[in-house]
Parts: C-alpha cells; sequence; structure tokens
C-alpha cells in the first residue's frame, strides 16, 4: 500500500506528459476541404459550451498552430478536443494534488479509506484494482514503477470520456488524434522497457520465434513479420477502438438530445457512463498487459 501510494504522487508529471503529446501529435482529420480568402478555417467541431466561451480567432489561430494535416489540408478544422484536453488536465492535476496531500498524512491515517464515498473514494478502488493486477503480472517492483502511467491513462481517459456524457461539453477522446497519442505513448513505453530489461539483441530476438537456427530461417522470417505488424496493430487498435466508441456513444446522445425531451436522454447517458467506465478500463488492461509482457524475463515466455 505504501508503495501505491509513493507511486501516486508522480501521475501529475505523467498526465502533463500525456496531454502536451496529445495535443502535439499532427492532426489526421479534417473537415471541410475549403478555406476562406482571409484565412479562416471552417469548423468541423459539434457545438460545446466551449465554443460560446473561447473566440472565434483564437480557435482560428488554433488551427494553423499546428501546422498542415496528413490529410492534406492546410490546417485542422477540429481543435475542439485540445480545448478539452486542457481541461482534463487541469481537473486531473487536481485530483493528483489532493491523492498527494492524503498520502502525506502521517501514520495510520494515510492507509485508512475515507469514512464516506467522495471523489477520493471513487479513484481510489480502480487505482488499488489497477495496482494488483501489476502486481500479479509483473511483480511489485515494476507494478510501482508503470503504476503512475497506468493511472494517469485511466485519470485522463476516465475524465475525457465521462465529459461527452454531460450535455454542452465534448469527449477529447472522440477524435483520433487523441485517442492515437495515448496509444503512441503506451507503444513507446513498451519498447524503450523491453529493451531496458532485456538488451536490444535478447529483445528483438523474441520477434524471430522460439525456434531459432538456420534451419529455421523461412519460420523465423515470417514470425518478425507477423510480430512487427502485431505491434504496430497495438497503439492503433488502442487509439480506433476508445475512438469509435467515444464518438459513437456521443452522436447517439446528441441525437437523443435533440428530441427536446427532458428525460428520454437519460437512458442514453447512463449507457454512455457505462461506457466511458469500460473504455477506460479497456484501454488500462490491456497497456499493462502489453507493458508486462514486455519487461517480463525469458524464462517467463
Amino acid at each position: 500500500m505504501r508503495s501505491m501510494m509513493k507511486a501516486r504522487n508522480n501521475i501529475a508529471g505523467w498526465s502533463l506528459s500525456l496531454v502536451i503529446l496529445a495535443m502535439s501529435l499532427p492532426a489526421f482529420a479534417a473537415g471541410n476541404s475549403g478555406h476562406a480568402a482571409d484565412g479562416h478555417v471552417p469548423s468541423d467541431d459539434h457545438w460545446s459550451i466551449f465554443a460560446s466561451i473561447v473566440p472565434e480567432s483564437g480557435l482560428n489561430n488554433l488551427r494553423y498552430m499546428f501546422g498542415a494535416t496528413l490529410t492534406g489540408q492546410a490546417a485542422p478544422s477540429r481543435v475542439m478536443h485540445v480545448i478539452i484536453g486542457f481541461v482534463v488536465l487541469v481537473l486531473g492535476l487536481f485530483l493528483a494534488i489532493r491523492a498527494a496531500a492524503k498520502t502525506k498524512q502521517d501514520g495510520v491515517e494515510a492507509l485508512l479509506p475515507e469514512n464516506k464515498l467522495g471523489l477520493f473514494t471513487v479513484f481510489e478502488l480502480p487505482a488499488a484494482y489497477f495496482f494488483n493486477t501489476m502486481e500479479d503480472l509483473m511483480g511489485k517492483k515494476k507494478a510501482t514503477f508503470f503504476f503512475p502511467l497506468i493511472m494517469s491513462l485511466a485519470v485522463f481517459i476516465f475524465l475525457s470520456n465521462i465529459l461527452g456524457a454531460i450535455p454542452g461539453f465534448l469527449p477529447a477522446t472522440d477524435n483520433l488524434n487523441t485517442t492515437l497519442a495515448l496509444g503512441l505513448v503506451v507503444f513507446v513505453v513498451t519498447h524503450i522497457y523491453g529493451i531496458k530489461e532485456h538488451g536490444a539483441g535478447a529483445y528483438f530476438a523474441h520477434f524471430l520465434g522460439p525456434m531459432r537456427s538456420p534451419a529455421w530461417l523461412p519460420l523465423m522470417i515470417l514470425m518478425l513479420f507477423i510480430e512487427i505488424i502485431s505491434h504496430i496493430a497495438r497503439p492503433i487498435s488502442l487509439g480506433i477502438r476508445l475512438m469509435g466508441n467515444m464518438y459513437g456513444d456521443h452522436a447517439v446522445l446528441g441525437v437523443f438530445l435533440g428530441f427536446g425531451f427532458l428525460l428520454v436522454p437519460l437512458p442514453v447517458m447512463v449507457l454512455g457512463t457505462v461506457v466511458a467506465i469500460v473504455q477506460t478500463l479497456v484501454f488500462c488492461l490491456l497497456s499493462i498487459v502489453y507493458i508486462a509482457l514486455a519487461v517480463e524475463h525469458a524464462e517467463d515466455h
């Protein structure tokens, strides 16, 4: 428990790194193909409360700040996920600071759960679940080391997802730029620490399969291609799965809200909350498995 509390104190730094990467990834999706003569980029963002707060000139400058999109458009037409991402960053840092303050208490008070259901308890339960799962898969030492990353992913993804269930807000995770960036974080961490744990030669030797001799060269080459494709597909599948579910959930909620009846969207909002929780668990559990497979010792393969 003490190890888990010590690891939680680093969540703020990981959260900041995640958001910075999510904001810096080049934009993939472009909505309207044409630009106005004055350089204004037509927005393809859904309406949100922030569209009424942030000046349109600021949004236009934000679109040009990231440069050309990977689809060939001079500037992305969707940038609201950047603003939502910073909102989630502020919320996540607030929770991290609250958690760090609690763990700095002296004596047994730091170990005792709160006597009522509160904000900290809501995040304490999944934190304990993730840490115990990681400890079972990779041992206590590695679980303590990687726990800040996994919990930062969980907090960022959950807060982003749950905002989509609130009318007037958008989920930052309904944009492929955000979700691919999060998947890329897991991809980079997986291979960096896999190489650090085993050495480059031993780590990449696993890509050749269990049978490594000149007689098995064709099979080794085939296994190499399969492993490369498999590892490249991991961050892509993580990103597309999360984005697809959140985009679809938010689109369905928008349709029901459009009916204008007070209680009609309520079942969809409840379902959206379940989807937000499940997608957070799926993303984080798969990330744990990928990291555990990379850092486990050869005799465990």
